[in-house]
């Protein structure tokens, strides 16, 4: 792997949203540590409820960890990616019900992660379907991680230089998902 010269590095939030995509298919470029670091950081700043942080991140770069987190699974890709980042949730710290918001703050700060990867020029897929798969690929990902039994997998995040660049998605239209005080009120801006 080598460091990538040619980053497009997005400054302008809004931009950043919008040019957000899935990222299945990535160059072989190393990931410099200060812009890991800055990734990471985003997602540490992000919000949880009562303040509890009940994430934690595994940044896994090993080949033949990246295969094993990749099956069995249809995104085999994700073992192309310079670096998965694994998102576990923490139920001993995590606040209210704990069962909720093990998984709910820890994707929020996942998509802190997302967007601070793509500001920085690099593309991110998540990849949730990890519960679907035997739960003996889950024992023997939290062995190989050295995962406590308590923690969660939340999701697998790959990040990596794109060498792709997706078309947008159809989204739905702000008329179709907001209302006006209330459900089915049609929203205007005036």
């Amino acid at each position: 792997m080598r460091k990538n010269p040619n980053l497009e590095v997005t400054e302008n939030f809004f931009e950043i949203v919008e040019k957000r995509r899935a990222i299945r298919k990535y160059k072989p470029y190393d990931i410099p540590d200060e812009d890991l670091k800055k990734i990471l950081e985003a997602a540490r700043l992000a919000p949880s409820a009562d303040n509890s942080q009940p994430w934690r991140f595994i940044i896994v770069k090993d080949q033949k960890t990246k295969e094993l987190l990749a099956k069995p699974s249809t995104q085999t890709f994700i073992a192309d990616a310079n670096a998965i980042v694994v998102v576990l949730g923490d139920p001993s710290v995590s606040c209210c019900s704990r069962a909720t918001w093990t998984t709910r703050d820890p994707m929020i700060a996942t998509e802190h992660l997302v967007l601070a990867a793509m500001a920085l020029g690099y593309g991110t897929c998540w990849i949730a379907n990890y519960e679907s798969r035997p739960q003996e690929w889950v024992h023997e990902v939290k062995k190989t991680l050295q995962i406590p039994e308590h923690m969660h997998i939340v999701v697998l995040v790959a990040i990596g230089v794109p060498d792709e660049k997706p078309s947008p998605r159809p989204r739905k239209s702000l008329q179709e998902i907001c209302f006006d005080g209330v459900y089915g009120s049609p929203l205007r801006f005036h």
